[in-house]
């Protein structure tokens, strides 16, 4: 799968007009939300190592600010991908991820954002782990989400949350994923039938943030 660096304004800008739709972000209520960020790990935002994402520089400046700006506000949770074998995981991607190695340590510019950390083994970020139970104590019904990778753990996530009945919200500049292709599909699949896709500049002024 060819790699690109493709998150720029003149693509996020051609995505927001062909699959936002604002009256839909109406019928949403700024109260019971919560952030997700995915998996902004080591392994895929820095160059040194195999799984990197060429648009991540830009991207970790990005979420950055938008972390920011909401911490303190809205309830972010990260999550921390890691396998190893026999499990599946490591076996498709011909690679283990250790949790206790480097590469699998949140981004060092991400880092003290987040409220809570969980660790998942596999793309759904509610399959066998706490996040429906650190939601539901939250009063969470409403779900963000940011992170990597937009077409794998972001949008299997987006999916299983929504049919456990959250309403999903997915910031076109939120996600990153391996080139455009891959995450046009994911938005537009989004857009249709899951949740809505905003910029996150557009997020925060609908937050009032």
């Amino acid at each position: 799968m060819n790699k690109e660096d493709y998150l720029n304004e003149k693509f996020v800008n051609k995505m927001s007009s062909k699959y936002f739709r604002e009256r839909k972000l109406k019928l949403y209520s700024q109260e019971n939300v919560a952030v997700l960020g995915i998996d902004l790990q080591r392994v895929f935002l820095d160059p040194a190592h195999h799984a990197f994402l060429p648009s991540s520089q830009k991207f970790i400046f990005v979420l950055r600010d938008f972390y920011r700006d909401i911490k303190g506000q809205v309830p972010i949770i990260f999550t921390r991908h890691c396998h190893s074998n026999p499990e599946l995981m490591a076996k498709w991607w011909h690679s283990e991820m250790p949790c206790n190695s480097a590469e699998t340590e949140i981004h060092p510019k991400l880092e003290g954002f987040s409220d809570a950390i969980i660790e998942k083994r596999t793309y759904d970020a509610f399959y066998h782990t706490e996040l429906d139970q650190i939601l539901s104590v939250k009063g969470i019904n409403t779900l963000i989400i940011t992170g990597v990778m937009t077409h794998l753990c972001c949008e299997t996530t987006a999916r299983e949350a929504f049919a456990r009945g959250f309403k999903i919200i997915y910031p076109i500049d939120g996600t990153l994923t391996q080139n455009a292709e891959l995450h046009e599909c994911s938005v537009r699949a989004i857009a249709h039938g899951f949740g809505i896709t905003p910029t996150l500049s557009h997020l925060k002024s609908w937050l009032e943030i």
